[in-house]
């Protein structure tokens, strides 16, 4: 009987340690805790594709709330993820920003403004192609995308600061269960419930978020200007990129019953760390409304939009990250 190997010792050896190399290199950043701005949490880490041109860039967001996560909370399944876009040739960053305790939203999102222009400020170091950049998140990573996406043009080529003279636009971006809009007195319009909700929560959101007190001023022009800037729905224009949207939120019906069920069990996981099986599978914050309200404003300015629900055929779904690939290489 015949018991020599099918390959020979030294080449099954080999092609072992190359596997293993790949997968490491497919994993592990290139490099870790990049800063990008003063603040301890204004760092990335980016993984670089082996390419001999400047390669494409993917800039993931994490979600969090505004208030937790980090670079590492990739959406699914990282190596897959990850290897599928350096496989590629697409160099993947991944950041982190400030927190509400430390600023205001309209600071953070600047943040993940200031982490792009950073990088392309720094393309020729790391061999990115400073004109081809998409970003995703899930969450609160989702609405920052969308927000660089929509938002106009943040470079100021006066600045003293080089790096903020350099573009914010984006080839393409991706939002996972997002917010259609930072401008939180328009979500009763975007959910579908009552006006006066907004003003109830008002006295809570406005200084927790827009550091802006008191709640009233949230009505006056310092208010209307940082809601302004935050709504993305209103800086949506035929001249944005093409975006990705992702809900798997079951559609649940946003009557009082279950607004009260939904309240009540968020106040006992949040504040009383009850663990106990949900009454009622909603989410406000992540819920199909907000989606389906951004693909309308899309479709109505005649910005390109993939959208995917939980009821969407397999058929017709995409992926984020093949998405944005297909963005990125297009001539």
């Amino acid at each position: 009987m015949n018991n020599r190997p099918l390959l020979p010792r030294w080449l099954a050896v080999s092609l072992f340690g190359i596997v293993l190399w790949t997968s490491a290199w497919a994993l592990e950043p290139t490099f870790r805790d990049i800063p990008y701005g003063p603040h301890e949490r204004n760092k990335f880490d980016l993984w670089q594709t082996p390419s001999a041109a400047p390669a494409p860039l993917i800039i993931h967001i994490h979600g969090g709330g505004f208030y937790e996560g980090g670079k590492g909370n990739f959406w699914g399944s990282k190596d897959t993820d990850l290897a599928k876009a350096l496989d590629s040739g697409v160099s993947v960053a991944s950041i982190e920003y400030r927190f509400l305790k430390d600023a205001p939203l309209q600071d953070i999102l600047r943040d993940s403004a200031r982490a792009l222009q950073f990088m392309r400020y720094n393309a020729a170091k790391w061999n990115l192609d400073r004109t081809r950049v998409a970003a995703y998140g899930d969450s609160a990573g989702a609405g920052t995308s969308l927000w660089l996406a929509f938002h106009d043009d943040l470079a100021d080529p006066n600045n003293p600061d080089p790096v903020l003279r350099e573009s914010t636009r984006l080839t393409a971006a991706g939002g996972l269960i997002p917010q259609a809009t930072y401008d939180f007195a328009k979500w009763p319009e975007v959910l579908g419930i009552p006006q006066y909700v907004w003003y109830v929560s008002m006295p809570w959101i406005a200084p927790k978020y827009y550091r802006l007190w008191p709640s009233q001023t949230m009505l006056e022009e310092k208010g209307q200007k940082a809601r302004a800037d935050l709504d993305m729905l209103s800086w949506i224009d035929s001249g944005d990129p093409p975006v990705y949207l992702n809900c798997h939120i079951e559609d649940a019906p946003l009557t009082y019953p279950n607004l009260f069920r939904w309240a009540c069990q968020e106040v006992g996981r949040r504040f009383f760390k009850m663990d106990t099986k949900p009454s009622v599978n909603m989410d406000i914050l992540h819920h199909p409304a907000h989606t389906r309200t951004l693909e309308r404003a899309c479709k109505e300015k005649g910005v390109s939009c993939v959208a995917v629900y939980r009821d969407t055929p397999q058929e017709k779904r995409t992926g984020v990250y093949d998405f944005l690939l297909e963005q990125l290489h297009r001539p």
